[in-house]
């Protein structure tokens, strides 16, 4: 083969490869959460299996204060839109902390009852990810945070 066609190959092909490669680490970080969720930041997936549409929803950071207690900080969002029933709703709060603490869910449904769940016990940095899952009877909370 000629000098100029392996050239010509080369320059075809490298970036092809190269694409393929980009393109395959992305798709593996937007759907691989077990093995990437640690270097995101935090989310929480509110799966709604009750039958009552969640009005309000608040996340926060507690923090450790003294032995014993725990102090909200100023750190916390509020999401404006409701979650129905039936509905299932990532969100990202992009909270941010000094030192360690915990995450908290706050929600209040259609007939009035408020809620607090810690979803994120420990954190240093609010990273990861958690799952709460919301019935009549019980809430349910997956952690995957750090």
């Amino acid at each position: 083969m000629k000098r100029n066609t392996k050239v010509a190959i080369v320059a075809i092909a490298l970036p092809a490869v190269v694409a393929v490669l980009l393109t395959s680490l992305f798709v593996l970080w937007k759907t691989n959460d077990d093995m990437f969720s640690r270097f995101r930041s935090f989310s929480v997936t509110v799966v709604n299996q009750s039958d009552y549409d969640l009005v309000s929803v608040e996340t926060g950071i507690l923090s450790g204060g003294n032995p014993g207690q725990s102090d909200k900080s100023d750190a916390k969002r509020i999401f404006g839109k409701p979650i129905k029933a039936g509905e299932k709703k990532v969100l990202s709060p992009k909270l941010s902390m000094n030192g360690e603490g915990g995450i908290y869910l706050k929600y209040t449904n259609s007939r009035g009852d408020t809620v607090q769940k810690m979803v994120c016990s420990y954190t240093e940095s609010a990273s990861g990810s958690s799952t709460i899952t919301i019935q009549n009877d019980r809430v349910d909370v997956k952690e995957n945070c750090s």
